[in-house]
C-alpha cells in the first residue's frame, strides 16, 4: 500500500521552490529606483566639554548617494514664500532597509527647515 503523503510532501516541495526561485527573479525590480538613489537620515552626536560642563548635541541629516542633500536657501524660500495651499510640502521618498515589508518611507521639510519622518 502506498503512502498517500508522499506525493503531497513532494507537491508542496516543488510549489515553495517555484515560489522561492520567483521571488528572487522578480522581487529585485519593486524598489530598483531606491536602490539606486537611496537615501537615509544620518544621525550626527558631537560631545563638547568646556569648563568641566559636557554638551553632547544631536543632529540628524539627510544624505543621498545621488549628492542632491536637500534644499539650498533658495528653493526653502521659494517654497515657503511664494507657495500657495494647493502646493505640496517638499516630501522624498527613502530607503529603509530595516523596515520589514521593505517599503520606501517619506520624509517631508516642514516651514521651520526641518526634516520630518511622515
Amino acid at each position: 500500500m502506498r503512502n498517500p503523503i508522499g506525493p503531497l510532501l513532494l507537491s508542496m516541495l516543488f510549489f515553495i521552490t517555484f515560489l522561492l526561485i520567483s521571488n528572487y527573479a522578480f522581487g529585485k525590480s519593486k524598489s530598483q529606483w531606491l536602490n539606486e538613489n537611496p537615501c537615509m537620515i544620518k544621525t550626527i552626536t558631537t560631545t563638547v566639554e568646556k569648563d568641566g560642563v559636557k554638551t553632547v548635541t544631536k543632529e540628524e541629516v539627510l544624505k543621498c548617494q545621488d549628492g542632491y542633500d536637500g534644499p539650498n536657501y533658495w528653493e526653502l524660500f521659494a517654497q515657503f514664500y511664494y507657495a500657495d495651499l494647493s502646493v505640496p510640502a517638499y516630501c522624498r521618498y527613502f530607503a529603509r532597509p530595516d523596515h520589514p515589508f521593505k517599503t520606501p518611507g517619506m520624509i517631508c521639510l516642514n516651514e521651520k527647515g526641518v526634516w520630518e519622518e511622515q
